[in-house]
């Protein structure tokens, strides 16, 4: 049960991830897929955030903010703080017997890999009654992953229009 609903979640964020990806492909990747992942550079690239007009209005990477709600789009929204970066989402029934809440905490200004955080909590239905449970850590890390990679495409997409 636990491999198919990450599996489940997983394909959820990889066609999130493909349904804009034509819209937001650098032209400098040439239409090919990247040969070095997210976690392995360190972005300092929004340097340029006191020309963007969202920066007046997040206390955050507006690249990270935006990209942290496009991927958490499938699931309630439960409160978001802009000034503070954090979005934290409602639960959220993916299977008969298994519901997720997502906390994403964004920490920085800078566009960097290691510049917000986060949790999926999960519960499980146990004699009718939901109970805590122990989320697969890799469903963070892969969630994660997917918005900083939508962050970075969002800065790319910025750079290339202006």
């Amino acid at each position: 049960m636990k491999k198919r609903l990450a599996l489940v979640l997983g394909a959820m964020l990889c066609l999130n991830a493909c349904s804009m990806w034509r819209e937001v492909m650098p032209t400098w990747l040439g239409g090919e897929e990247e040969t070095t992942s997210p976690e392995d550079q360190n972005w300092n690239l929004a340097e340029e955030n006191s020309e963007n007009e969202n920066s007046d209005k997040l206390g955050v990477n507006p690249y990270l903010w935006q990209a942290a709600l496009d991927k958490l789009s499938f699931m309630p929204l439960a409160s978001t703080d802009a000034k503070g970066g954090v979005i934290i989402t409602d639960w959220k029934q993916m299977a008969v017997d298994e519901e997720f809440k997502v906390n994403v905490t964004i920490y920085t200004q800078k566009l960097t890999t290691n510049g917000l955080k986060v949790e999926v909590f999960k519960r499980v239905m146990s004699k009718g009654m939901w109970k805590d449970a122990t989320p697969d850590k890799a469903l963070a890390e892969e969630l994660e992953k997917a918005i900083i990679l939508q962050a970075k495409n969002l800065y790319h997409r910025d750079v290339v229009t202006r």
